[in-house]
């Protein structure tokens, strides 16, 4: 796994992995999504969705793949 920033000044950019995720979607290769916009006043607009071949245990999967993006945000920091 590896993480993919994007600067949320580079339009194109976030346009670009935007497209690339909803592709994912449509072909059947991405089956859980979590997203969490943070909008100028430090409100959170969070999301998530799955699909339901992942089962009951959907929101378990969901929840560790935010826990392991959270870690490596801290570890890819502390880099020098």
């Amino acid at each position: 796994m590896s993480v993919r920033v994007v600067p949320l000044e580079d339009a194109d950019g976030v346009k670009r992995s935007l497209t690339e995720l909803l592709r994912g979607v449509e072909k059947g290769r991405i089956r859980a999504v979590a997203v969490v916009a943070v909008d100028a006043a430090g409100g959170f607009e969070p999301w998530c969705g799955a699909s339901q071949t992942l089962g009951p245990h959907a929101g378990s999967i969901v929840r560790g793949a935010v826990a392991w993006l959270g870690a490596a945000m801290d570890a890819a920091a502390l880099e020098p």
